[in-house]
């Protein structure tokens, strides 16, 4: 795969990410993190009325397969919930999306913050 060919599959997996961040949750995405915290972006409420603009409630990682089966979509949640230990400390409940390209299929998996908060 060529450069602009990982730039566009990039972009191509977190658009999908994000609307269903946005069609499953009652959250939105806010801010891209920092590089090395093992997770993409930070996520916010969708209703700001309830909270403060721009609070950080969740961390989202997204990744992409351009063309693979069930497993290998499996082995890349597993992979990038481990990734997400590095931002553990946080206490946030991370959200992981890996997105299949040539079936289409995209997994969800949550992993809870250690006190174990029920996500909304």
């Amino acid at each position: 795969m060529n450069q602009e060919s990982h730039v566009f599959q990039a972009w191509e997996c977190q658009g999908v990410a994000f609307l269903l961040i946005l069609q499953l949750t009652d959250l939105t995405v806010i801010e891209r993190s920092r590089k090395g915290t093992g997770f993409d972006y930070w996520l916010g409420s969708q209703d700001s009325a309830t909270t403060l603009p721009f609070e950080r409630m969740a961390r989202l990682e997204v990744s992409g397969i351009r063309r693979g089966n069930r497993g290998q979509v499996n082995t890349r949640v597993k992979q990038k919930i481990e990734q997400t230990r590095t931002s553990d400390a946080q206490g946030l409940p991370a959200y992981i999306i890996v997105v299949e390209f040539s079936r289409p299929i995209s997994m969800i998996s949550t992993k809870q913050n250690p006190e174990g908060t029920i996500l909304q």
